[in-house]
């Protein structure tokens, strides 16, 4: 019987076929895996900042005022009927409305603690009060703000005054708002809003300053 060879093949000549085999079936071409260059990271633009809404100029600040509260409105619904007032504030309005018709001090109190109707004016004022002294007069104190006092003292009074009347006369159903501003603890400015003379007006076409002299203004 012939002996096997056993010695192991020459690893030169083991590649040389591998190479050879590998030759045949790609046609003399290695395939070579393609590498697709990983796509740039994108850095993330900082988001734009919003852009601040400017503040109420105070010579246009007598123009706006807040919707008038239908008081009769909230006792007959118990759901908003306005499109305007939340579902909450509404039911608060419906709870407090036939007191307030009624002429209720301290429901008149719990209204304004509650609607706050002056409380875009903080930016113009160093304190502002309100309180309910009749229940046909409600009465508002402001500290003024001595830079827009100095700047023009009729108007910056003038639309002071008109505007928190507007926004009280709206909030609850008295006749008339007495506004009161003081500077260094003293009165610059009195007058009694009524609410007959401000009705039917056109706020945008109003001179303040004529208006709450017409009023009775008192400015000091």
């Amino acid at each position: 019987m012939s002996e096997q060879n056993n010695n192991p093949m020459d690893q030169n000549e083991f590649m040389k076929r591998m190479k050879a085999i590998a030759s045949d079936l790609w046609g003399g071409v290695m395939p070579v895996a393609s590498e697709t260059p990983a796509a740039p990271a994108q850095q993330s633009k900082p988001a734009p900042k919003p852009q601040e809404k400017p503040g109420t100029d105070i010579r246009n600040l007598w123009k706006t005022a807040d919707e008038t509260i239908d008081w009769t409105d909230a006792l007959s619904h118990s759901a908003p009927t306005d499109g305007l007032t939340g579902p909450k504030m509404w039911a608060f309005y419906h709870k407090n409305a036939e007191k307030v018709l009624s002429g209720d001090l301290t429901a008149y109190t719990e209204v304004l603690q509650k609607a706050n109707p002056l409380g875009e004016l903080t930016d113009f004022a160093e304190h502002i009060s309100m309180r309910a002294v009749t229940e046909a007069q409600l009465e508002s104190v402001f500290v003024c703000k001595g830079d827009l006092l100095e700047k023009n003292r009729k108007l910056y009074l003038s639309a002071m005054g008109l505007r928190i009347a507007r926004d009280l006369l709206a909030c609850l159903p008295v006749e008339e708002v007495v506004v009161k501003g003081t500077f260094e603890e003293k009165d610059v400015f009195t007058v009694t809003y009524p609410r007959q003379q401000l009705l039917h007006r056109n706020f945008m076409f109003v001179d303040p300053i004529e208006l709450s002299q017409e009023c009775g203004a008192i400015f000091a």
